[in-house]
């Protein structure tokens, strides 16, 4: 019997108990129902931060395919990646968008609370980008540079790769560490050489003309990917419901397909952003309905050996040191379950 359908098992063995339970205490049908409607436990706390492939979470609940799919979400907004994996970390967070980067870190520093990939919401090809200030042309003029990035976050990872391909490393760089709402000062004062970025931060310096893009996502396709990320203890015995959160997903990604100018106007409005630039920004990234990630979550496939390959450039930058947790963090039952 495989992983999944021992855990399957226990599942069903411990709500039929709670079913017998019920019956024989005389609540009866009335309490039945009460369960069925759902309770403060099914709330699903998700951290979230700005970032145009997140924004059809967002959609999925003005449309109202959150509640029709049964789950209550409450966002918990912070301003970046850092913000997102610390609201986690300290607990006021069930679930987090975050990427690859910010999983494997959480894993090595909570392991009993490694949180579990659920749903693949994009690749970046070229919205998560390095910029540098004139006359830097390439990842390798950055040698003794002052480069912004935020700590501990996939801008740490697309630094590294960046490097990695002009045959440097971080003991070559400066690195300044920053959350992204203060890396246009830090560039505008001189502060800093290069940032790496993503929108709306990366909009907003693009827009200055005082930076030009040196590398990008799309120099390392498929290896920054966005998820949702869960809780195992919040998970278990919850599969419809992260299945119930798929579902909404692939709702919110089929209704902006068909009707692109008016989701895209809901979603750049939240985002502090012009229409048009929101549709630049998703220009660059890979919006994936439920369908077109079955393959990402095979075994062997492109989501585990992009997170080996951030567990390898984690280690070398001294990010991460425990054990190897790689093998935990891909999930795909509740995908599987949203698809049937």
């Amino acid at each position: 019997m495989s992983a999944w359908a021992e855990r399957a098992a226990r599942r069903g063995a411990r709500r039929l108990a709670a079913v017998a339970a019920v019956l024989l205490s005389g609540i009866g049908a009335a309490a039945l129902a009460g369960c069925d409607s759902g309770d403060d436990g099914d709330v699903l706390r998700l951290a979230i931060n700005p970032w145009p492939g997140y924004e059809f979470l967002y959609l999925a609940r003005e449309r109202g395919y959150l509640a029709e799919e049964g789950l209550k979400v409450d966002f918990v907004e912070r301003p970046d990646l850092g913000g997102v994996r610390a609201a986690f970390v300290a607990g006021e967070a069930d679930a987090m968008t975050v990427t690859l980067t910010e999983v494997l870190r959480t894993c090595d520093e909570l392991p009993d609370r490694c949180p579990r990939v659920v749903l693949a919401a994009d690749y970046s090809d070229g919205a998560d980008v390095l910029m540098a200030v004139p006359p830097l042309r390439s990842p390798a003029d950055l040698r003794g540079r002052r480069v912004a990035v935020e700590d501990g976050t996939a801008t740490m990872f697309l630094l590294s790769r960046a490097l990695e391909t002009a045959g440097l490393s971080f003991a070559d760089v400066q690195v300044v560490q920053m959350p992204q709402a203060d890396m246009a000062d830090a560039v505008r004062a001189g502060r800093v050489d290069a940032v790496a970025t993503y929108p709306p931060v990366a909009l907003e310096l693009a827009r200055t003309g005082r930076l030009r893009t040196i590398f990008s996502s799309a120099d390392i396709e498929g290896e920054v990917v966005d998820v949702v990320a869960v809780a195992p203890a919040w998970a278990e015995d919850r599969d419809e419901a992260v299945a119930a959160l798929v579902r909404a997903w692939d709702r919110a990604v089929e209704y902006w397909r068909e009707n692109a100018g008016e989701a895209e106007a809901v979603m750049a409005a939240r985002e502090g952003v012009s229409t048009r630039a929101f549709a630049e920004s998703l220009a660059h990234i890979r919006i994936l309905r439920s369908a077109e990630q079955r393959f990402l979550f095979t075994q062997g496939g492109p989501l585990e050996r992009a997170v080996a390959h951030h567990d390898r450039l984690l280690r070398r930058a001294g990010l991460i040191q425990g054990p190897d947790r790689s093998g935990q963090v891909i999930v795909g039952e509740y995908l599987q379950t949203a698809l049937r």
